[in-house]
């Protein structure tokens, strides 16, 4: 996944454009998520792995939940 994201920044030039989002909701079975994330409070060890390849802080906000907030205010009626 981390490699997925870092592939993603590279070819857009920054991180404004990738978030992680989660059906970790029990809607289907861990057989289908990423090995290693089996509960929702693992996604964080994803950010740990960008962080030790010089992800920096504001990034990985944004990465966390920073972009899809962005994206839901500018694409939702006030």
């Amino acid at each position: 996944v981390a490699d997925h994201i870092e592939h993603i920044c590279e070819i857009s030039g920054n991180a404004r454009h990738v978030g992680i989002g989660s059906d970790l909701d029990g809607g289907y079975g861990t057989e289908q998520t990423p090995m290693g994330l089996d509960k929702i409070s693992d996604l964080q060890k994803i950010l740990e792995i960008l962080a030790t390849r010089g992800f920096k802080e504001g990034d990985l906000e944004m990465i966390a939940h920073g972009n899809f907030v962005q994206f839901l205010r500018r694409a939702l009626p006030a």
